[in-house]
């Protein structure tokens, strides 16, 4: 039989499941990292100044393009120091990154604007040769030119039939008209008539 000190000295041996839980928890100073996206008194442009800022440099670009700018790329990293304000729903920028990226796109538009090396020296260009077009392609061209034409046909036609309607409106326009007009005169005539019989009756 076992002995009884010995088994209450077991039972009293710190199991070390007990002082896991008074480890600190990592999760818990989370809440407690700064939040850099607040605002800073240098977040003073509203996406539509700055899209004036950028048409007056001479590269402009949309407020669709800016605000894309806002946001983080795939590498979390946003091209403009900007900061979203939920209640008034807008994002508000900094001045020095706006002036960064229109630099950047002024940058961009002279480097596609400079001409190439080979052609400053006076050298021949290759011109691209592009393979003629399959008869698949030809041929639903073709279809496209032939359904065209049949629809301008069609509006033709339809033209022509409405310009004979309204012909006909109008010629049986006149025709009531003169119609109202002689009915009118006979009336006057018989009036008149009417006015002599009762002079020489009385």
């Amino acid at each position: 039989m076992p002995n009884a000190a010995g088994s209450e000295s077991v039972r009293s041996v710190p199991q070390p499941a007990e002082g896991f839980g008074s480890l600190p928890n990592q999760s818990e100073a989370f809440g407690k990292v700064p939040n850099r996206a607040e605002r800073s008194e240098n977040h003073t442009l509203t996406v539509r100044e700055v899209a004036r800022m950028f048409e007056t440099a001479g590269v402009a670009r949309t407020e669709r393009s800016i605000i894309n700018w806002c946001q983080p790329n795939r590498q979390g990293i946003a091209r403009l120091d900007s900061y979203y304000d939920p209640n008034e729903r807008k994002y508000y920028i900094t001045p020095q990154s706006v002036e960064t990226a229109i630099q950047e796109e002024i940058q961009r538009t002279k480097k596609t604007s400079e001409v190439p090396p080979s052609e400053s020296f006076g050298s021949p260009v290759t011109h691209v040769k592009h393979p003629p077009a399959n008869d698949s392609s030809r041929a639903d061209v073709d279809s496209q030119i032939r359904e065209l034409e049949r629809e301008i046909l069609d509006l033709k036609i339809t033209n022509r039939g409405k310009d004979m309607f309204i012909e006909q409106l109008k010629s049986e326009r006149s025709d009531f008209f003169e119609k109202l007009l002689i009915a009118n005169r006979n009336v006057g005539q018989l009036e008149t008539q009417l006015k002599r019989l009762e002079i020489s009756s009385q």
